[in-house]
């Protein structure tokens, strides 16, 4: 019943001062760009390191599309 009551906020100034584990919103903030900015860098690594072994096992150049 409390954690429903904790949770509760009408406007966004009500969670302004709120404290998530000790830290205010700004830096939850600030840790997701972080967590969306590496987990997207890993992403692009995969498919980018994927893409090149591929590549180099079939032993063809890579063409562009329109070749």
């Amino acid at each position: 019943m409390f954690s429903h009551l904790f949770f509760i906020f009408t406007t966004n100034s009500d969670a302004q001062d709120l404290l998530i584990f000790g830290h205010n919103i700004d830096s939850w903030l600030i840790y997701v760009l972080i967590f969306f900015g590496l987990t997207s860098l890993g992403f692009v690594s995969v498919w980018l390191i994927g893409f090149l072994k591929e590549s180099r096992q079939s032993g063809k150049t890579i063409k562009q599309p329109w070749e």
